[in-house]
């Protein structure tokens, strides 16, 4: 028995879809960044990380998947694991979909490459819940980090001796980012964009700030934004109409890319105990 035990929350960015193998329905990938990490440093791994997650569905509400499946709340999930409360440390990546921001990235993209094709269009954007007259329930930025805070003081709870590394998303663009076969938004589009996620990293300072005590942030802006699409490296998936139509996973850290985090992170880990 491993004597590290590390946990791993959070969204598709942790989960790892479109790298094979993977667990269908959070399409939990074997080759995720916490996986990486767990192999290399001998530990044991509790992933519930999934695909589509919000921070509420880490916290406690169930995530309904197209497939008719429904996973319990992700802490749920970590408060039954055999010996919970020795954990070492925590990592959480989510809070792009409570914000709706892989989801409007997309469809914006999927508009472009799937003009003339209206139908599959619309039954894609349907999917996504961008269907026009779609209820919009996207959360602001004061409300992502509430959701943090919670969610961190839940996990200190179940696991008291943890530290909690809230990592953060890859970039997606950089500044040689532009237009191109496989990139199809445009730079008002892309600059939208970049916003968001530089919002959205903010919302994970403030929320360490105020847990300071037990909580970190892992930083992946300035290592990842020579590999945003673009890179002659790039970590990320592009968008193209060949993707969106068999299934692949535009705008997503690709293997290349959760190698990277995992180098990242797991540095961060061997850092705070002491290894």
């Amino acid at each position: 028995m491993p004597s590290l035990h590390i946990a791993a929350l959070g969204s598709s960015f942790a989960s790892g879809p479109g790298i094979p193998p993977e667990t269908p329905p959070a399409r939990r990938s074997y080759y995720n960044y916490p996986s990486l990490i767990s192999r290399s440093l001998s530990a044991k791994l509790s992933d519930f990380s999934s695909s589509g997650a919000t921070l509420l569905n880490v916290l406690n509400e169930p995530q309904d998947y197209a497939t008719g499946e429904t996973a319990q709340p992700q802490l749920d999930a970590l408060a039954k694991v055999d010996g919970v409360e020795g954990i070492d440390v925590v990592m959480l990546t989510a809070g792009g979909n409570d914000i709706g921001m892989s989801k409007a990235m997309i469809g914006d993209a999927a508009k472009v490459v799937l003009k003339g094709d209206e139908d599959f269009l619309e039954v894609f954007l349907e999917m996504l819940g961008l269907a026009p007259g779609g209820e919009d329930a996207r959360a602001d930025f004061t409300e992502v980090e509430r959701r943090f805070v919670v969610i961190v003081d839940s996990v200190r709870v179940l696991c008291p001796k943890a530290r909690i590394l809230l990592v953060e998303y890859i970039s997606i663009f950089g500044p040689q980012t532009k237009l191109a076969d496989d990139q199809p938004l445009d730079a008002k589009q892309i600059e939208h964009y970049r916003k968001m996620a530089d919002d959205l990293a903010g919302a994970y300072a403030r929320a360490a700030e105020q847990r300071r005590d037990f909580v970190e942030v892992v930083s992946m802006k300035e290592v990842s934004g020579e590999h945003a699409l673009g890179g002659s490296e790039p970590w990320m998936t592009g968008c193209t109409e060949k993707m969106v139509k068999s299934g692949g996973v535009p705008y997503h850290p690709n293997a290349a890319g959760h190698v990277g985090m995992a180098k990242v992170v797991e540095e961060r880990v061997r850092k705070v105990l002491g290894l």
